[in-house]
């Protein structure tokens, strides 16, 4: 089995507090259920250092008015979990899958998402700095 490491999983979403309170239960009750030790956190756009939130997930608005061309967005918001996890890169993919399968549980549909999303991550091996700082952030989960 691959070695262990510290990673972030970042997943942006536009979306309403409400389904980020739902998102947040659900993404809560599926990493539980893994042997996989984690921290979960959603990001503000007040905690979104280096680049606000707003201009690194620019086209998730864009996306959902794509999809409601006459709707009132509302009080809909761009958001972004983090979950650091200490674990092997393959499950790391497996649960990063498995997160976004929440938002939207049909990769494979041809129109926008009701809900826009995009995911990313940090591996503590991309660099020394990603390393001190996924260290500073998670090596708690050691």
């Amino acid at each position: 089995m691959p070695p262990e490491r510290l990673f972030e999983i970042q997943i942006g979403f536009y979306a309403t507090e409400e389904d980020v309170t739902r998102l947040t239960g659900e993404w809560t009750q599926l990493l539980d259920s893994r042997a996989v030790p984690y921290q979960l956190s959603v990001a503000g756009q007040e905690n979104s250092a280096p680049m606000p939130l707003a201009e690194f997930y620019a086209d998730l608005p864009q996306q959902w008015r794509y999809g409601h061309p006459e709707a009132d967005p509302g009080s809909r918001d761009i958001h972004q979990i983090r979950v650091g996890v200490l674990t092997p890169r393959p499950q790391m993919d497996t649960l990063r899958n498995e997160l976004t399968r929440v938002i939207c549980p049909d990769p494979d549909h041809n129109s926008p998402c009701a809900m826009p999303w995009a995911s990313a991550f940090t591996d503590s091996e991309e660099s020394p700095d990603a390393a001190e700082d996924l260290n500073r952030q998670y090596g708690h989960l050691r």
